[in-house]
């Protein structure tokens, strides 16, 4: 295999994990939609419901019988959007390879262009180091695909949750009253 075709082969791996990187966020949004949504049903209901249907009161069985619904329901939102905010702002690993290839290391590595040229010329024109800070930005942004999934399917796993005991709270609310 040609060179160009091994360094073609991992930067379609980096744009592959980019592309893993704005899916997961892109879901993440879609979460922040739903549970947006979900709570401005749930005020529309309180404004336009005459009987106040979020008034407990604690005086019957019936009441504390929700709360014991509504209570992990609050839990899977808070962990939901917890879970949410982290696939937005993921937890980074330290890197020792000062590579520039990476946004980061070209600011803070570099006083000028001429400086950060010379040092990406040299890097490319040295074929297995360029392809091992090649394969370290594609390992780099793997894991980083791999940390916003877990937070990402967590929250989605947590809103199936809330809201089914959310429905369960409400639809408990008129059997109970």
């Amino acid at each position: 295999m040609k060179t160009r075709e091994r360094v073609d082969d991992f930067w379609e791996l980096i744009k592959y994990n980019y592309d893993q990187l704005r899916f997961a966020e892109v879901k993440s949004s879609v979460v922040f939609s739903i549970y947006t949504l979900f709570f401005s049903a749930a005020y529309t209901i309180d404004v336009l419901d005459e009987e106040n249907v979020y008034d407990i009161q604690f005086n019957t069985i019936g009441d504390y019988l929700g709360l014991i619904i509504l209570l992990p329901a609050v839990y899977f939102t808070l962990h939901s959007i917890i879970s949410c905010v982290r696939c937005f702002l993921p937890r980074f690993d330290k890197s020792d390879l000062k590579s520039p290839l990476f946004f980061g290391d070209i600011a803070m590595d570099n006083k000028d262009f001429s400086e950060y040229y010379q040092k990406l010329k040299s890097l490319r024109d040295r074929s297995l180091e360029y392809e091992k800070h090649l394969s370290h930005m594609a390992y780099v942004t793997g894991k980083i695909a791999f940390a916003k999934f877990n937070h990402v399917n967590t929250a989605i796993k947590s809103l199936m949750k809330s809201i089914a005991l959310f429905v369960i709270y409400i639809i408990s609310l008129y059997i109970i009253r």
